[in-house]
């Protein structure tokens, strides 16, 4: 680029310069210059040398391109009529138009090439970060962090594991709820409140307290008698029987405390369940036979 076309539009024009002095900020933030002495540039001393050196300079920085249109809008400042930009500059005095309204409409990327696919000027912006997702198979799950050989196998045999570190994903923002919920088989709702306790209470608060029989239900063989006589009786009386009623049956008669539970565990051991229907038509039939033997 050569300086002399510029060097001859700063000697020879006649237009002043303004310079600035104060500065008045408005509530919106805009500023305001204000106190513009104008500045003769006729008394101004332009050095072509040390013009060329510093362009030069800011060129190996921010590029020709990027040079060229801060002149360009340099110019256009100090009040240079645009035909005489694109003269100076040696473009098309319509791409010095272009440039000046670029930059008017939208700041400091409008001097870079918009084609660039980063700016110079603006900050880089964060990379996204890679997605995580989930691969659900037979016996595990795995966490894929989308870095390559980044994953983290859970196995679906400790559901206890599996559910805290997939709640804990979610509580951070890492996996959403419906994916979390899918995974560990409970719905979208069951799955907040176990995140919300997770978050509150700990670990200790996904633990299953559902403690079930600690030992089998023992009893002695005579408390066994009593129980199969009385569900005898109630089949042969009524037809029917539960757990509940020989519990209690048991209780008012025998004053024995047998839970309804520990009944009905019995009674399935023995497979008396198994015959709580056929018994009735059993004991229908053999009552039928013996009236006919007894008539013959």
């Amino acid at each position: 680029m050569t300086l002399n076309p510029l060097y001859d539009i700063f000697i020879n024009n006649s237009r002043s310069i303004y310079g600035y002095i104060g500065v008045t900020f408005y509530h919106s933030g805009v500023s305001k210059m204000e106190n513009r002495p104008f500045i003769d540039c006729q008394n101004l001393n332009f050095s072509p040398r040390l013009s060329q050196n510093r362009i030069d300079q800011a060129e190996q920085t921010l590029g020709s391109i990027v040079v060229q249109r801060f002149l360009c809008f340099a110019l256009y400042l100090l009040g240079v009529n645009r035909n005489a930009i694109g003269q100076s500059l040696n473009i098309p005095s319509e791409t010095a138009k272009s440039i000046i309204k670029s930059v008017n409409k939208n700041g400091l990327t409008a001097l870079e090439d918009r084609r660039r696919r980063f700016s110079n000027f603006l900050p880089k912006a964060k990379p996204e970060p890679p997605s995580i997702t989930l691969r659900e198979e037979e016996d595990r799950i795995t966490i894929d962090f989308g870095i390559s050989s980044r994953y983290l196998q859970l196995s679906r045999q400790d559901p206890l594991q599996l559910k805290i570190v997939l709640l804990s994903m979610f509580n951070n923002k890492l996996l959403p709820k419906q994916r979390v919920a899918e995974a560990i088989k409970l719905t979208p709702f069951h799955t907040t409140t176990l995140a919300q306790q997770l978050s509150e209470k700990g670990a200790c608060a996904l633990v299953d307290r559902r403690q079930g029989q600690k030992q089998e239900y023992r009893v002695p063989a005579s408390v066994k008698a009593e129980l199969v006589q009385q569900f005898a009786i109630d089949i042969i009386t009524s037809g029917k029987t539960s757990g509940e009623k020989i519990s209690n049956e048991l209780k008012e008669r025998c004053d024995i405390s047998l839970p309804a539970r520990t009944v009905r565990h019995h009674l399935a051991q023995m497979g008396l369940k198994k015959i709580k229907r056929s018994l009735p038509q059993l004991l229908v039939s053999v009552k039928k036979n013996s009236s006919n033997c007894s008539s013959t």
